[in-house]
């Protein structure tokens, strides 16, 4: 079908180094066995799993470490990645940014816009929020983060169920979300993941014995971020050569997000063509029109974003149709649930 290769990960996990409960072997065994092919790990204001070695290939799995910034008042949380040493804690939101950015690391901003209904809401879970993410440094959102979508959906009322069912309530992104980031790439390019937030919290059930909610390995086949590269990623390659092809696609855009819980999304692409030449997303092509296409592992319900607004609805598994300029991504459900959230292709019209 094409010359990229795939790989699947998760990104946005905490060990026992902040406030998981896993340590690294048990983590790294459970993203083996959840078939992950790469893991990016980021505990709260600590890289001791980095300094530990635990960083780098495992068979043909590939762990990278980073770790997950806060300011003083524990907010506007920042996933940094390509960093050996932990920044000044005492630094601003705005300082921090900026700081990844100068040091070329790649920074994604984690849970934006979280909400939480104080009427419903668990006591101890206060939302995580940004008051703003007009930043030119932040270039990389999660736009799903299956953490803070269950917290948002879970109240008084239905948490049992949520509890012993942790991935069922998975809908779709957030609207708002999704609205903004349409409206910012009219201007400039920020590109998504999705991410897991994976504790595995343990907590006591009747007051009896303990469960881990959001089980590692459970959380593992949920929001996925699939990258598509130019070439095979296996231990052939040096650690630090890997590091860097995982974190230039992800800041690139050449990577969809997929919920596992709807199925797995392996083999799906979206591309565009206009003669010849292939576009791909992340990328930003000059036409008066182009074909944009995408195949699916199965047929499903496909929603064509251009600009912010719903371009074309249709069920397909594979989909091949002629737009004008503007950009595009795609949103995929199965039985009214997200599935597949693709980045944008940006077709810019020819000036007169």
């Amino acid at each position: 079908m094409d010359d990229l290769f795939e790989i699947v990960g998760c990104i946005h996990a905490h060990s026992i180094y902040s406030d998981g409960s896993g340590d690294y072997p048990k983590i790294i065994q459970s993203a083996m066995e959840a078939d992950l092919d790469y893991l990016l790990m980021s505990d709260h204001m600590s890289l001791k799993g980095r300094k530990q070695g635990y960083n780098g290939w495992y068979d043909d799995f590939f762990l990278g470490i980073g770790y997950e910034i806060q300011d003083p008042d524990d907010q506007h949380h920042y996933l940094a990645f390509g960093l050996e040493e932990t920044l000044d804690p005492s630094l601003t939101h705005q300082e921090y940014i900026k700081a990844v950015a100068e040091k070329g690391a790649l920074g994604i901003a984690a849970h934006p816009f979280e909400e939480r209904d104080p009427k419903k809401a668990i006591r101890g879970l206060p939302p995580i929020n940004w008051t703003s993410l007009d930043y030119p440094e932040v270039k990389v959102i999660e736009i799903w983060n299956m953490m803070s979508h269950w917290m948002e959906k879970t109240t008084l009322r239905n948490q049992f169920w949520n509890f012993i069912h942790p991935r069922s309530f998975s809908t779709h992104p957030k609207q708002k979300l999704l609205k903004w980031w349409d409206e910012v790439n009219q201007t400039r390019k920020v590109t998504a993941v999705g991410s897991v937030d994976a504790h595995a919290t343990k907590i006591k059930i009747l007051g009896l014995f303990e469960k881990a909610v959001f089980d590692y390995k459970i959380m593992f086949k949920s929001i996925r971020t699939h990258l598509l590269l130019e070439q095979p990623f296996d231990q052939s390659i040096e650690e630090e050569e890997a590091e860097n092809i995982i974190y230039n696609n992800i800041e690139a855009g050449r990577n969809f997000i997929s919920n596992y819980r709807r199925g797995d999304a392996r083999g799906f692409r979206f591309w565009a063509e206009n003669g010849n030449t292939k576009i791909q997303m992340g990328e930003t092509y000059q036409a008066e029109e182009v074909k944009i296409l995408a195949q699916l592992p199965r047929k499903a319900d496909i929603k064509v974003i251009r600009n912010g607004t719903i371009y074309k609805k249709l069920e397909t598994s594979h989909l091949e149709l002629q737009v004008p300029a503007g950009n595009y991504r795609l949103e995929v459900e199965v039985k009214n649930r997200g599935w597949i959230y693709t980045n944008h292709i940006k077709i810019r019209g020819i000036s007169k």
